[in-house]
């Protein structure tokens, strides 16, 4: 079995991605600007943000963060929203998940212009990305086809699942998949994944619910990709169990150390990718 290693590929595309926002720092007179909408814990933190500002800081990629404090509520948070995308010189408009409440996904993610989508987030991006086979996919779905990519696996006639609960972006994942020749079923809801066939089957599976452990990679066929795309878990305990053990797979994208920074290395790229159509 193969570990596709998120930090070493990261580490590798690190110089490239610096030697483009030194270009752009060179012919605009100012470093590609990234604005993140983050919401603080009760120490004033924002969860999962330090890495990117480390990240950034590698490239040379100046980061905005507005951080909602804890207790505030969703007007406050559409204000802040509101400032941050008013930003001169901003390349692109990130929110940091999670939502102090779910509910509150919508009204934010409206917000955020097209110009400035890096992750595609606002509906009429996801609108666009399934009507325009050219779009780019969210920054996690890019990291996770990196990973993909740089070890050679091809997609093209694998079977295909995602383990997620309904959403846009477990649907842009499918999609992305699919769009690379990945004969992707339906979603898979992750209280059914134990005893899906569709699952236990997959030449590519992909497990984005947020669930620690959700699925037994032991149960998975033989020669499959394993994706664990469930980085926001406490404790950093992925959404596959066993995901280091499974010999009997071709390939499996851990956590920690798979998912999580490779996106930051996609999402340090789309902004420059914004940057360079910006001009």
């Amino acid at each position: 079995m193969i570990i596709l290693d998120g930090t070493a590929l990261a580490a590798r595309r690190l110089p490239g991605l610096r030697a483009r926002a030194q270009a752009l720092a060179a012919a605009r007179g100012r470093a590609p600007l990234l604005g993140i909408l983050g919401f603080a814990d009760a120490s004033g933190r924002v969860p999962h943000v330090a890495p990117k500002l480390r990240a950034a800081e590698s490239c040379g990629i100046a980061v905005d963060v507005a951080a909602v404090p804890l207790g505030a509520t969703l007007a406050d948070t559409l204000a802040a929203a509101e400032r941050l995308r008013a930003t001169p010189g901003l390349d692109g408009l990130f929110v940091q998940f999670p939502y102090p409440d779910p509910a509150w996904g919508d009204a934010v993610e409206a917000m955020i212009p097209a110009s400035l989508d890096v992750d595609v987030m606002a509906p009429v991006e996801v609108e666009r990305y399934f009507a325009d086979a050219s779009a780019l996919p969210p920054v996690t779905v890019s990291a996770a086809l990196h990973l993909v990519d740089e070890a050679g696996i091809a997609l093209e006639g694998r079977s295909g699942v995602v383990v997620a609960e309904q959403s846009p972006f477990a649907e842009m994942f499918r999609e992305a998949f699919a769009r690379r020749g990945a004969q992707m079923s339906a979603l898979v809801a992750p209280a059914a994944a134990a005893d899906d066939a569709r699952v236990r089957n997959a030449g590519v599976v992909i497990v984005a619910a947020g669930v620690p452990g959700v699925v037994d990679a032991m149960m998975l066929a033989d020669g499959a990709v394993a994706i664990d795309v469930g980085y926001f878990n406490p404790g950093a305990r992925g959404d596959i169990a066993n995901a280091t053990t499974a010999r009997h797979l071709d390939a499996m994208v851990p956590v920690p150390g798979g998912i999580g920074p490779m996106t930051i290395s996609a999402l340090l790229e789309r902004v420059l990718v914004f940057a360079e159509r910006g001009g």
